[in-house]
């Protein structure tokens, strides 16, 4: 696995081989950050369910001015921590090593807000629903916020949030990338 664009373009990331971890493939990356355009520039980014961050590294090297990164498998800890240090980007990072629920309550707390939000979790168990369920009403969401979502051809979005509007959708093999966004308020 590899950045695909800017600054820290080619430069290889570490990804923990587990049948718990799915990679995000490059082809999938270059996809979402064409879609995305200059929206990682100056952006503050949460990871949810990061894996080996490979999502927050890439719009760290387009831009990005922090990201948190939110998973809770001791692994994927380990591969972002370790991508992190091969990269030198400690200093732009947080980790968060919780349940994404739990994280999204603890960020909410900080009054933290976020105009870039990845979530692709494990595929089929129902967590896609769910976690945008509760971003729905959540104040991490900034106005006009993107939230771009990964998730199989067998899971699809909810359709009854009511401020996370769907952009569009992208099929990529048998997964699709969607992208839904925070209307102004």
């Amino acid at each position: 696995m590899r950045i695909i664009g800017g600054v820290l373009k080619r430069r290889r990331i570490f990804f923990p081989k587990t049948l718990h971890t799915r990679p995000v493939t490059d082809r999938a990356k270059e996809t979402i950050f064409d879609v995305l355009g200059t929206a990682c520039e100056s952006a503050t980014v949460v990871d949810f369910f990061a894996g080996s961050g490979s999502l927050g590294l890439e719009a760290l090297s387009r831009g990005a001015r922090e990201v948190f990164f939110v998973d809770s498998a001791r692994h994927a800890i380990a591969a972002i921590e370790r991508n992190l240090e091969l990269l030198a980007l400690r200093g732009k990072a947080h980790i968060l090593r919780m349940p994404v629920l739990s994280a999204l309550s603890k960020l909410e707390k900080q009054g933290k807000t976020f105009g870039l939000i990845f979530l692709d979790p494990p595929h089929n168990k129902g967590l896609i629903k769910k976690t945008l369920h509760r971003l729905d009403h959540s104040v991490i969401v900034s106005a006009f916020g993107t939230i771009v979502v990964g998730h199989s051809n067998r899971e699809g979005l909810p359709t009854d949030l009511e401020t996370l509007c769907h952009q569009r959708s992208i099929k990529i093999g048998q997964t699709f990338v969607s992208f839904l966004t925070r209307e102004g308020s």
